[in-house]
């Protein structure tokens, strides 16, 4: 369970950056908030199962931090652009 839970949260962590990538310049911005809520509910329950972490749950880790990333970096252009 552990392990698809890890690989459903990086599946959710390369969706998320391609929805902000396609739907943030947009009127559809709330496409965001629910797929970065998806991945910071997912994200709890996998911390909630106190698993100690594999190599998946690292890799898991850095495709959220990618998330977090792109998710400034276009905060950053839309509050320049405004």
């Amino acid at each position: 369970m552990a392990t698809f839970l890890s690989i459903l949260i990086i599946i959710t962590g390369i969706g998320v950056f391609f929805v902000m990538k396609k739907f943030s310049h947009t009127n559809k911005t709330y496409l965001v908030n629910f797929t970065i809520a998806l991945l910071m509910a997912l994200l709890f329950i996998r911390s909630f199962m106190l698993v100690p972490l594999d190599w998946i749950g690292y890799i898991a880790i850095v495709f959220c931090g990618l998330a977090f990333i792109a998710q400034v970096i276009l905060g950053v252009k839309n509050l320049k652009t405004s």
